[in-house]
């Protein structure tokens, strides 16, 4: 007699390992199988339930959809098998009901792991259908049960419930009705696009309001002035109202080239702001030019806090961001002290950074957060509630000081379930790529191409191993590449290119100890750069650079460097992260290695992941941020950017991340960077930057000016 058994193993929490399979044990005949995960991002029915607890029933909407009815407190519903290695940041659900109560969003059993809570109250009747959304936990991965745990006061049926899903992001105003995502704020207008430049005046401006004069802006209230005897003025609110000044020549824009590429663009705002009164609200942001929608940055004397806001296409403005203590809260605003307010924005990645300081340079905020807006950004100066007045506006279009332009590939170069790219050329030149399949963490396929942008796939299954690969072509002069998934003591494999790189040999060697970090993310070779000179660390000089990810000790996640000769036996330079947590750029809570690659001066370009408290991304792994470290000591940071170079997450748009795995590859010929990012976990894309050696970037001496991370060696 055969006995058939199914075994289904949640894997929580663990991205490297096959979120589901049947496993042989001994004595019984199992029929193996791969189990697909399913997408929490796409749309769920409710009557797509693995099991329901309590008085559940279905029953037919006016419309003809199904839905679930008769829910009373205490009843759940389960959807098994969704795979939230991507990450999630906001839950929303359609229902109808005539009482109040929640949904209790948990994982795996009834009481297990709580993603967040959703409130719902009195919709008009049972047939009466809206939109619920609330934020979740965005730090859960694996692939899990789904269980929604309805609770409410009374003990008579709750809510009607049609359909829901999860969010990569949650672009609401805090305590506000949800829209549809048919209707969300962030579509985009017909505003015009700005020409020959990167989406934003190429040279920058600043105006000091000398003279009177107010060429740069149209404005509604507000009026200008002259401070003292000197030549500078100011734009001044004389009331309370709602007063504006918007510069409608100033474009801040997804810039679409009109071919198959778009231009990332950047800005940087900043302004000098008094209060003449305490209950005045100044402040600054960028606004469409029609003025129906802008977000905004003010001063909250009174309760002695920074706030952003937001309006809508209609209704009034909104906070989208509680208030932020100043950091100097004690001391509190004054009136007639001029406090300094610069906004850092990549509005392609939607990513906003404030900063506030006063008089003597004193920090006294500083926060980040992900605004959505359309095209044809303007910069925007307002104010309410009392008199005040603005000063010494200047606006820099090169945030972070990197003066190289990323460009962005439409459409994805591979899709729908591939991520973690790993890039190489063979000798003839042609470009390889060797690709992990979401889903299966024990699969990875080849794809190739001759001009890094036009990818066509070889094959899907060609290694069958756990983990992100790193690739070094003729590490040990024999001709042949070598890549490893980078874990502790993972297997070294060679090929000699043979059909495409589709046939690899264990070579019996492995990685070694990598001190318990979680993966190798990149390895650099030092002699495959002339420029770039050997790490001379200990009284001991190494070939070899070893940049790992780490998500198993605090901060999570991190980067630390190891040091080889032999490529299966390393040093750790320091347990400490390159990159510790810190409140002056995105990732605060800690930031892993994505990729890294040696620049024309000899020193190396990191592409970190970095990670918010916040979790502004609703993923593990948000976007890259550009870090620059000595090449000869590369644990010690040159030069920080502050915001993502890559998109952060947004639904349904491939290129706005999270970004698992990413990989540098550098053309000579053609000087140009390309950059290659498993974006969602089913496309992989690719951005670039022409002429890349030509930046003034890259000079020798670079110094990072804010504090320096360096180690007592």
């Amino acid at each position: 007699m055969a006995f058939y058994l199914k075994i289904r193993t949640a894997l929580t929490g663990i991205r490297s390992i096959s979120p589901g399979f049947w496993r042989l044990i001994p004595g019984l005949l199992v029929v193996t199988q791969t189990i697909a995960a399913n997408n929490p991002l796409s749309s769920i029915p409710a009557t797509s339930y693995s099991q329901v607890q309590g008085s559940v029933t279905l029953e037919s909407a006016a419309d003809g959809t199904k839905n679930l009815a008769n829910i009373r407190d205490g009843d759940y519903a389960v959807f098994r098998g969704y795979d939230f290695d991507s990450g999630v940041a906001g839950f929303t659900a359609r229902l109808a009901s005539v009482r109040e109560g929640t949904i209790d969003i948990r994982l795996d059993r009834p009481d297990g792991v709580r993603l967040g809570v959703c409130s719902f109250g009195q919709t008009g009747g049972w047939d009466a259908w809206t939109q619920v959304s609330c934020p979740v936990d965005n730090s859960q991965a694996g692939v899990r049960d789904i269980y929604l745990v309805f609770h409410g006061k009374s003990r008579k049926a709750l809510v009607n419930v049609q359909s829901f899903q999860f969010l990569k992001s949650l672009a609401l105003p805090v305590n506000a009705p949800a829209p549809a995502l048919a209707e969300r704020v962030d579509a985009v207008d017909a505003q015009p696009q700005a020409n020959h430049s990167w989406g934003m005046p190429e040279q920058g401006w600043r105006d000091d309001f000398s003279n009177g004069q107010m060429t740069n802006w149209i404005t509604s209230g507000l009026v200008s002035r002259k401070i003292g005897a000197g030549p500078d003025g100011c734009l001044a609110s004389p009331d309370g109202r709602l007063n504006i000044a918007v510069a409608p020549r100033v474009y801040i824009n997804k810039t679409d080239t009109g071919g198959e590429w778009r231009e990332l663009a950047e800005a940087s705002l900043t302004v000098d702001l008094t209060l003449d009164e305490m209950t005045a609200r100044p402040g600054a942001g960028f606004a469409t030019l029609d003025g129906q929608q802008w977000i905004q940055v003010a001063l909250n004397a009174e309760a002695n806090a920074v706030e952003v806001w937001r309006k809508f296409k209609t209704g009034e403005a909104v906070r989208v961001k509680n208030a932020v203590r100043s950091t100097n809260a004690s001391a509190g605003f004054t009136t007639n002290v001029s406090y300094q307010l610069k906004l850092d924005w990549s509005p392609y990645a939607n990513a906003l950074m404030v900063f506030l300081h006063d008089p003597a340079g004193q920090e006294l905020a500083n926060f980040r957060t992900v605004i959505d807006l359309p095209a044809a950004r303007h910069p925007l100066l307002m104010s309410t509630g009392g008199p005040a007045h603005f000063a010494h506006v200047i606006f820099d279009p090169t945030v972070d000081g990197w003066n190289f332009k990323w460009q962005w590939k439409k459409s994805p170069v591979l899709t729908p379930d591939v991520c973690n790219p790993a890039v190489w050329r063979s000798p003839s030149g042609k470009f390889y790529m060797m690709w992990r399949k979401f889903g299966q963490d024990t699969y990875h396929g080849i794809a190739a191409s001759a001009d890094g942008i036009n990818w066509t796939r070889v094959s899907d299954k060609v290694l069958k191993c756990t983990g992100d690969m790193n690739v070094l072509v003729d590490p040990f002069g024999d001709g042949l590449t070598y890549v490893t998934p980078g874990g502790n003591k993972m297997a070294w494999y060679a090929s000699d290119g043979s059909a495409d790189y589709t046939e690899w040999k264990d070579t019996g060697k492995n990685l070694g100890d990598i001190f318990g970090n979680s993966r190798i993310q990149e390895i650099i070779d030092t002699k495959q750069h002339p420029h770039l000179a050997a790490v001379h660390f200990q009284d001991k000089t190494y070939r070899f650079i070893g940049f790992t990810e780490n998500w198993l000790t605090k901060p999570q996640p991190h980067t630390v460097i190891l040091l080889s000769n032999t490529l299966t036996n390393w040093v750790q330079v320091d347990t400490q992260p390159v990159l510790p947590p810190r409140t002056d750029f995105w990732g605060e809570k800690g930031s892993a290695i994505g990729s890294a690659m040696v620049l024309p001066d000899g020193n190396i370009l990191l592409a970190s992941c970095s990670c918010t408290l916040a979790g502004y991304t609703g993923a593990p792994e948000p976007s890259n941020v550009s870090v620059i470290v000595d090449g000869r000591q590369p644990w010690k940071i040159l030069k920080l950017g502050l915001l993502p170079d890559a998109p952060v997450s947004r639904e349904n748009v491939w290129y706005q991340g999270p970004n698992f795995g990413t990989a540098f590859y550098y053309v000579p010929e053609s000087d140009t960077l390309f950059y290659y990012g498993g974006f969602h976990d089913f496309s992989i894309g690719v951005m670039r930057v022409e002429q890349f050696s030509k930046s003034k970037l890259f000079t020798p001496g670079l110094v990072y000016r804010g504090p320096e991370v360096a180690r007592p060696h």
